[in-house]
């Protein structure tokens, strides 16, 4: 108590502005540090759009080769149809018919 009550007037202002500088000084800090973290933020916030669209791009492209492939499919199926019905067409004129005889 005898410390401060000895002080003077410019004494504290001295030991005043010191403090308010350092609160300064780290009131700075903290914004880099801030400014830093929100330029690294914005860095994560393009590179996850990028993620979401290079995902839909990946779908897009899966639904596209998943058409390419039922449609491959049915060309098999049509071609096996027409195979069974030419096998039975030509079964039926192989087999002599019985029913006139």
């Amino acid at each position: 108590m005898e410390e401060t009550e000895s002080m003077t007037a410019g004494q504290i202002a001295n030991h005043t502005f010191a403090y308010l500088r350092r609160i300064e000084s780290q009131l700075k800090s903290v914004t880099e540090v801030l400014l830093r973290h929100e330029t690294r933020l914005g860095r994560i916030e393009r590179d996850l759009g990028d993620v979401r669209r290079d995902l839909g791009e990946v779908r897009s492209d899966i639904v596209l080769v998943e058409n390419q492939m039922l449609n491959r499919m049915n060309e098999i199926l049509d071609v096996v149809r027409r195979l069974d019905e030419h096998s039975h067409r030509i079964s039926m004129l192989e087999t002599p018919n019985t029913v006139g005889s």
